[in-house]
């Protein structure tokens, strides 16, 4: 390379660029195979709820002011973001994924912000390249994984894309003057607003606000018009979650918060999912597979646990212990009420509370100059759980996905009339299907599949045939006698 293109870009760039190009291109194929994912689960619940929606004629602001059937008022994140899949996309599962990684990568685009307005402010050398590296470990990290494998999680980047844009104008906001200053100002309590509307955690946005402060405080301050507009925003969380409680009376029990033996478990789970474990490496353990399932975790942990050594070793002179302090409440904070949740953690509940972590390690991974060694334990890590997620077998949430379509898939070559009978032996799986799913893709009319044990209700025979599930776990026909 010349002298004139060599002075043009800078040093790091011909040192780093294959590493991180590379490193960008491993995390697109790890991608890749998301695209196609059948629906399953919930998926069939929200597409029938948006199909209903768009027949009978409503707003699409309407879920913004009305109570939810889901048991969580999400208007933005899934409500509107489920219309836009049925009506506007049609249904279709590859688009519907396509959409997915929309939503994934302009929450990247927001993490990337997130991390180039910090490293700003704690005037580190090369801050592009620290927002770079941690929007692209967070891509490939477990955290952003079954997001886009299954769209009913598409509330997660759009979380952290809201979560992510709020906290780095906070930070960007000391620094800026005149109508710029002002303008961001009133786009902070709109952002708030956005990000509430998007998923629950957002509330605890003000409390991250104060954590954040708190690190950077030597190196920069607010002024008393920034602390009233955090209070407006406080308030807002106030008013947000009395209409919270207003619209989901109820839900799903898995969900409820409790204080008992949970509070380890998902303490433990959380764990796993900043050192990349997935959640069904820990669910092969729960079942008494504990070679492969202790093998398959080790693989995920140790490559990220001598990442995090080598750059808590690079950054220990350089951070305070009140900084450290405030990173490790960043991490308890951001996680928040996940710690208290009855059952159902997932890994993507972590999206956010990740972000720290990752910018630090990008920043120890510049200042070290180990951006190689540390991009290739971190890819290691993440192919490892990731194609290991997907080719678990059930009860493992891709696999289930799989067998779902099968199912589906075979009956759709039969003439099925209403009512359908079905009989379940497996509960846990047949809900990859469900009652909306065989309706759905059956194109039944809503309450015409009844889950049944037998042909007949009030001695009144209801159908000539029951579909019934065998001890192999798929779908069989039995007559009706």
């Amino acid at each position: 390379m010349n002298n004139t293109v060599s002075g043009f870009f800078p040093r790091y760039f011909h040192n780093t660029s294959f590493a991180v190009f590379a490193f960008l291109l491993f995390g697109l194929l790890l991608w890749i195979p998301s695209l196609f994912i059948p629906f399953w689960g919930d998926d069939y619940f929200f597409l029938t709820q948006a199909r209903e929606a768009r027949l009978n004629g409503d707003s699409w602001w309407l879920p913004f002011v009305t109570q939810s059937q889901t048991g969580f008022w999400r208007p933005l994140s899934m409500d509107t973001g489920w219309r836009f899949v049925e009506q506007v996309l049609q249904g279709d599962v590859i688009s519907a994924h396509i959409y997915s990684w929309c939503l994934t990568l302009v929450s990247l685009l927001a993490v990337a912000w997130f991390a180039y307005e910090f490293a700003r402010a704690m005037h580190w050398p090369q801050p592009k390249l620290i927002a770079l590296l941690t929007a692209a470990m967070h891509a490939v990290h477990v955290a952003t994984y079954l997001p886009l494998h299954w769209v009913a999680a598409m509330n997660s980047p759009t979380l952290v894309f809201f979560m992510s844009a709020t906290l780095a104008l906070w930070i960007a906001l000391p620094r800026l003057q005149g109508r710029v200053r002002w303008l961001a100002l009133l786009m902070l309590p709109v952002l708030q607003l956005l990000a509430l509307f998007s998923k629950e955690l957002a509330i605890l946005i003000p409390a991250l606000v104060v954590v954040l402060a708190i690190f950077l405080r030597d190196k920069q301050s607010y002024q008393r018009a920034d602390v009233v507009v955090l209070l407006v925003c406080v308030v807002m969380c106030l008013v947000w979650l009395y209409f919270y409680k207003e619209f989901t009376p109820s839900r799903h029990s898995a969900y409820g918060l409790t204080l008992g033996e949970n509070l380890v478990i998902n303490t433990l789970s959380y764990s796993a999912w900043i050192f990349n474990v997935p959640r069904e490496a820990l669910r092969m353990i729960v079942m008494e597979r504990y070679l492969l399932g202790v093998a398959w975790a080790a693989a995920c942990f140790i490559p990220m646990a001598i990442v995090y050594w080598l750059s808590i070793r690079a950054l220990k002179p350089s951070l305070t212990i009140v900084q450290w302090l405030a990173g490790l409440a960043f991490l308890i904070i951001a996680y928040g009420p996940y710690f208290l949740l009855a059952n159902q953690s997932y890994e993507y509940y972590a999206a956010v509370a990740i972000i720290l972590p990752l910018l630090l390690v990008a920043r120890a991974l510049v200042m070290t100059d180990r951006i190689k060694i540390g991009l290739l334990l971190i890819g290691f890590s993440s192919l490892i759980a990731v194609q290991g997620t997907r080719s678990a077998a059930y009860p493992a949430v891709i696999d289930r996905a799989f067998w779902a379509e099968r199912q589906i898939e075979t009956l759709q070559q039969d003439t099925i009339v209403s009512p359908l009978l079905v009989s379940v032996a497996n509960e846990h799986q047949f809900a990859a299907i469900g009652v909306r799913g065989l309706e759905w893709r059956l194109g039944l009319p809503i309450g015409s599949v009844i889950l049944t044990r037998d042909c007949y209700r009030n001695g009144e025979k209801l159908a000539q045939r029951i579909l019934v599930q065998n001890t192999a776990g798929d779908f069989v026909w039995e007559d009706c006698n």
